[in-house]
């Protein structure tokens, strides 16, 4: 070693320390290998054993006598644990290798040492758990549907369903806070412990916001405005809800009364009442109606429409109109989708309402019965409710009609009236609702369902006709050759809807799957039509126009309520049915992916199929006297009413009675014969049957990143058809001469790609924007290959197998603010391109077999564009004093334009879209304190286009029309209320002019109201 002169002492110190830890590491090292291997080398060696029931340890001494290999036991080894062993001359390391595995031991050979230890135990992770609960009402126990769910530091969102339920899987195991908020209540959190690999339920009460107004609850009404905003809030796609008590406060017996509140909606109605939804200026046939998600069969003759008469407000919890689609959505909503929410039972709480009203129609002096009772109670695992309603009502509509035609007066021709119908209907109508719903819940997590529905819609009309048709004008105030028709025709109605549906949903391994599967059936029933149409001719009189809305004739000395001068020589009468019968299966998974605290991404994915079968028989029959005429004195009814349009007529005397018509054909049938060319005619062409399927799925997904939700995917739908349809001929002279069968069959197809966006500016304030592709079918009998020829007229009316269905790009912007005091503020711009546009033209056929021929046909015709605007506001006014703080405002108003390029007589012509109403709103002022809540609403609508003409001076338009409701209840107990409403104060009307200006249609109803009562023990 070499001598480090110089070096100090300390740092000689440590240079020997080292070294000498250098040459013990060295001798250290080459001890344990041969140490290794001569353990190695011993284990090898074969040894005999033999014992029985002994200590280990005992065993293990003898092994390392015989091999020289020696163990390091460490504290934790359980060598006290008795063993056998039998081998002869076998090598130790096996022998060894099955006693350690008996005792649960194992054996490390590390550096030549043989270190003897308890097997290790498995590092158990932690499996996440779930939680699974609802979110209630702290006051009255209710459920909270759609509220959000926060999972605090995750920062995990959740929304709850329609029953206020959530489910939030893979959860940390240890202490979970749970935040929730919901409009108009306070904001909670929930602290809970989350046990691995199990699933923890949670019950979550909500408060009201405090506030100091004495009388200002979060009951009734206004809870209903927090359950529909907060639905509207977290959806992904723009819609509006009408809640159950929503739909209660206005004075609405039916869905197609209570959807007219909504922001964009305008309706068609059929005897004052609004029966076809019209969205966004589109009718309903561009758009859908379902039930739960599934679309409900047609209750019409010919198209997909159903008469939204025909349900009742008190069987449905919600209305939703959905006014842009998600792919998981039919693609059927070029105008949107109504989606009616049937009554479900509720967790922990046992349903059990009562309602009764009565009421009385203006018009025809007649009452009216409304009743309701439903039932349904939550168990541990099963559920049920069940619903009766029922309603009877009284309805009337005075209708007076003009048409005209061109006279010659003093050499000029001039467009004059030339034919009055007045037509009075006296109404009854029936509605029954019967509802069911039996659920099980397998797990927390799943549920099977049944649900049954059975709407009946029956109406009863009985009406009285008289039609005065001018042959001539001598001069404009006087007429000849004057006719005057007088009719009584009772007439029915069935339009029934039926549905059943069973479904499974379920949560497992963080995916969440349903299936449902729905039998439907839509009937149109019309078994009852007589009709005894008898005749007064040679008739001059004074013709007084001054009202061109109430023209009035004056016959002098002629009695025009003669009995005895009306005579006919025929009876008609006929029967319609139509059904519409749809059978689908449509399934639906979803999984989410955490990707960071603020972003998630949520996978859809799903299908429906559907097949259908409609048809319709309409049988249309006149028999003719083989001599002789009919004197009306003998069929005379009973039907009057003295004060008819507004006092402008006397409807009263000489009307016959169809009933004693229909008797005195099916007693006397040897004297008539049939009209064989007005029953085919009238019968065959509209007699169709066929069938159609439809398959559809579609991909999606929701990407959240922070504020703002991403939602977009693509559907695809594939329609075929099969249709059945007569070719009607007739001869020169306009006989019947055959009819021919004839069959189609096709397809339309389509990919329906869809962009929705959401951006939170907060908490409550959204701005929303999407692009969306959309279809809308023809109507069943359009797609019929039908045809009626009349060489006589010239004219031909055909349907159309190669209709395409029509398609459209839809672009939508929308900013909503919702209040604190149960309130929103939302303003919106929208735009449609329709390709396809599906109208009915009249046109004249150039060329071929028909050339010359007027033909009226439904076809596609060039794009179509709508575009407009939409503001809504509806508030409760807290913030001012006393007892000005119980009322609140609601209010919408949209703007709406079209244009659409139609053929003309001379040239092709621009027109807005029929049945659009450019301006429609509603406003309403409430007030709601101290148990009581009253309403006075305004529904209004601006003139429109009802039917195209070739020309515009003959299309008809419909003046707009305004409307004035009041409704009101007091509550008397917690338990019991009463209720009243009164329709169409201010009697407004239906009034169709010309495009130039000639009064056309008249419909008048006056008013209706009702008082009741309601009743909710459990509540």
């Amino acid at each position: 070693m070499k001598n480090f002169n110089g070096a100090s002492r300390p740092v000689k110190i440590i240079m020997r320390i080292s070294l000498i830890y250098i040459i013990t590491s060295i001798l250290f090292i080459n001890l344990l290998q041969a140490t290794e291997a001569s353990g190695q080398t011993g284990l090898d060696t074969k040894i005999s054993l033999n014992a029985s029931n002994i200590p280990l340890k005992d065993v293990l001494k003898q092994i390392e006598r015989k091999t020289g290999v020696n163990f390091i036991y460490t504290n934790t080894e359980n060598t006290s644990q008795k063993v056998s062993v039998n081998n002869h001359q076998q090598s130790a390391r096996p022998i060894l290798a099955t006693l350690l595995q008996q005792s649960h031991l194992m054996m490390i050979e590390e550096s030549g040492m043989l270190i003897l230890k308890n097997k290790p135990v498995a590092a158990k992770i932690a499996k996440p758990g779930s939680i699974v609960g609802y979110i209630k009402d702290k006051e009255n126990d209710k459920t909270l549907p759609y509220a959000n769910v926060i999972l605090k530091g995750a920062n995990r969102k959740f929304t709850t369903d329609v029953n206020g339920y959530f489910i939030i899987d893979n959860v940390t195991a240890g202490k979970a806070t749970l935040v929730v908020t919901y409009i108009g209540y306070n904001t909670t959190e929930y602290s809970i412990s989350i046990e691995e690999n199990k699933t923890t339920s949670v019950e979550i009460k909500l408060s009201g916001l405090s506030n100091e107004m004495k009388g200002i609850t979060i009951n009734g009404i206004r809870r209903g405005e927090a359950v529909a905003l907060s639905n509207m809030r977290n959806a992904d796609n723009i819609k509006y809800v009408l809640s159950e008590e929503q739909i209660e406060r206005f004075p609405d017996a039916t869905v197609g009364e209570a959807v007219q509140r909504v922001p964009g909606i305008a309706m068609d109605y059929s005897y004052g009442l609004p029966r076809n939804i019209i969205i966004r200026g589109l009718d309903q046939s561009m758009g859908s109606v379902t039930l739960n998600g599934n679309r409900l069969p047609s209750t019409s003759t010919s198209s997909r429409e159903i008469d939204l008469n025909g349900i009742l407000s008190s069987t449905v919890e919600a209305i939703e109109v959905n006014k842009t689609l998600t792919p998981d959505m039919d693609a059927d909503g070029t105008s949107g989708s109504v989606n009616i929410i049937s009554k479900t039972p509720k967790q922990g709480q046992e349903q059990l309402q009562l309602k009764g009203s009565f009421g009385h129609n203006f018009l025809v002096d007649k009452q009216n019965i409304d009743g309701s009772l439903t039932y349904g109670k939550r168990h541990n695992k099963w559920a049920y409710l069940a619903g009766v309603n029922y309603s009877k009502s009284f309805r009337g509509e005075d209708r007076v009609q003009k048409d005209y035609d061109t006279y010659e007066i003093n050499g000029e021709e001039k467009v004059l009236l030339s034919n009055l119908e007045l037509e009075g209907t006296d109404l009854r109508r029936e509605n029954l609702g019967l509802q069911a719903e039996l659920d099980f819940f397998p797990t927390e997590k799943s549920q099977i369902y049944l649900r049954a529905s059975y709407n009946k819609f029956y109406e009863l009309q009985t009406r009285g006709t008289k039609s005065y048709s001018i042959g001539d004008y001598t001069d404009f105030k006087h007429v000849t050759g004057v006719s005057i028709g007088s009719s009584g025709t009772p007439r029915n109605y069935n339009r029934d809807l039926t549905t059943f549906s069973l479904g499974y949903k379920t949560d497992f391994n963080n995916w969440k799957a349903n299936v449902d599967f729905t039998y439907s059936e839509g009937l149109y029933d019309q078994p009852l039509y007589f009709d005894g149409y008898f005749n007064y001719s040679g008739l001059s009189a004074a013709l007084d126009v001054s009202n061109p809305r109430a023209p009035q004739f004056d016959f002098g000395n002629v009695n025009p309520n003669d009995a005895s001068k009306y005579t006919t020589n025929y009876y008609t009468n006929r029967h319609q049915i139509a059904h519409d019968k749809d059978g689908q299966a449509s399934a639906n998974i979803e999984r989410t992916f955490d990707l960071s605290p603020k972003n998630k991404l949520n996978i859809k994915f799903g299908g429906r199929y559907k097949y259908k079968e409609d048809d319709h028989t309409r049988s249309y029959y006149q028999y003719t006297l083989k001599s002789g005429t009919l004197s009306l004195s003998n069929f005379l009814g009973n039907y009057e009413r003295e004060q008819y349009f507004d006092g402008n007529y006397n409807l009263s005397g000489a009307i016959s009675d169809g009933y004693l018509m229909e008797q005195y054909y099916q007693n006397n049938k040897s004297l008539f014969v049939e009209n064989v060319t007005y029953i085919r005619q009238n019968t065959d062409p509209d007699s169709y049957s066929g069938s159609e399927n439809l398959a559809a799925g579609y991909g999606m997904g929701k990407l959240t990143l922070d504020k703002l939700d991403i939602i977009t995917g693509i559907r695809y739908e594939r329609t075929g058809f099969n249709y059945n349809g007569n070719i009607v001929n007739f001869d020169n002279t306009g006989n019947y001469v055959s009819t021919n069968k004839v069959n189609t069959a096709s397809s339309f197809a389509g990919f329906f790609p869809s962009l929705n966006l959401k951006y939170a500016l907060s908490q409550r304030t959204n701005l929303r924007a999407a692009v969306t592709r959309s279809l809308s079918r023809p109507g069943y009998y359009d797609l019929v290959p039908w045809q009626e020829v009349e060489p006589r007229r010239k004219r031909m009316k055909i349907g159309n197998p190669d209709l395409d269905q029509a398609t459209s790009t839809n672009v939508d912007f929308l900013f909503e603010h919702y209040l604190k005091s149960l309130g929103l503020i939302s303003g919106g711009v929208f735009y449609k391109n329709i390709e396809n546009y599906i109208y009915e033209s009249i046109y004249t056929k150039v060329d071929g077999t028909f050339n010359g021929y007027q033909v009226t046909q439904t076809v596609n015709g060039a794009n179509a564009h709508v575009y407009g605007y939409e503001i809504a506001w509806q508030q409760q006014l807290t913030f001012l004093p006393g007892f000005l703080n119980g009322f609140g405002v609601y209010g919408n108003f949209t703007q709406i334009q079209s244009k659409f390029k139609v053929p003309g007589v001379v040239s092709e012509r621009t027109v807005r879209l029929p049945s659009m109403r450019p301006k429609v709103g509603n406003a309403s002022l409430s007030y709601e304190k101290y148990g009581f809540s009253g309403r006075l609403s305004l529904n209004f609508y601006d003139t429109f286009i009802s039917e195209l003409a070739e020309t515009e001076a003959n299309d008809l338009m419909e003046k707009g029309r305004v409307q004035l409701d009041f409704s009101a209840s007091q509550k008397i107990s917690k338990h019991f209320s009463i209720f009243m409403g009164i329709s169409n104060i201010n009697n407004a009307q239906i009034i169709l002019d010309y495009g130039d200006g000639r009064p056309n249609d008249h419909k008048y109803y006056s008013s209706w109201a009702n008082i009741g009562f309601k009743y909710t023990p459990f509540y």
